[in-house]
């Protein structure tokens, strides 16, 4: 999954920005994106992170990282050309989410691009404990786009969808006991998805339920 989505992502950006413009990953975690964006050759990506543990630890690495209780949000206005939100909206319930949205998006370029990737809801969403709601790019453009919606909220800040790709992974049998208690009879779910994974790997990834969404957005 990991890799499946770092190679879109890096299609997707590939064009749209120069290898020298300045990039914020929110919330980047263990620095994941960093390196890969490095990688891919950006040479002005910078990190913030509410982990203070985390945020040493990156540091470590070389990377260009820093709290969020340092990060200065009215320093940083409109400073980036792509912010990066991977794996960080479905954590938020959908008042803070738009707080949270808002403050980052006024460190965003006008024109400048925002990137976010996040599950859609699927067997395994809940499996981590702190998720709290799956989000889609309808439901983000309902509160950034400028839609004549019917929600209590309409964001200052305005969105426009410039691209977007859905991620799948294999069908797979999950909530049988056989499968998690490895009783005698596990063989025949894990059979049947291996068979399941067969399919998508033959359909090139195709045939399979949709697992997450990547949207590249522009800031109006």
């Amino acid at each position: 999954m990991a890799s499946l989505e770092a190679e879109k992502i890096g299609k997707m950006l590939g064009g749209c920005i120069g290898k020298d413009a300045r990039i914020l990953d929110v919330g980047c975690g263990y620095g994941s994106k960093l390196k890969q964006l490095t990688e891919l050759g950006y040479t002005n990506v910078k990190g913030v992170e509410i982990n203070q543990v985390i945020v040493d630890a990156v540091k470590r690495e070389g990377f260009d990282v820093v709290s969020a209780d340092e990060f200065d949000l009215d320093e940083q206005k409109e400073a980036y050309d792509l912010l990066l939100m991977s794996h960080i909206i479905e954590h938020f319930q959908y008042r803070d989410l738009i707080e949270f949205m808002e403050n980052y998006l006024a460190c965003l370029k006008p024109g400048g691009l925002l990137l976010i990737a996040t599950p859609l809801m699927n067997p395994s969403f809940y499996d981590d404990f702190d998720h709290v709601k799956p989000y889609t790019h309808i439901s983000i453009l309902s509160v950034f786009g400028g839609m004549k919606s019917q929600v209590q909220f309409h964001s200052r800040t305005k969105l426009e969808l410039v691209d977007l790709v859905y991620l799948r992974l294999a069908y797979q049998l999950k909530y049988y006991r056989a499968l998690s208690m490895q009783t005698r009879w596990y063989r025949i779910p894990r059979t049947v998805n291996r068979l399941l994974h067969l399919v998508y790997r033959l359909s090139f990834r195709m045939i399979g339920q949709p697992k997450a969404w990547i949207g590249l957005f522009r800031k109006i």
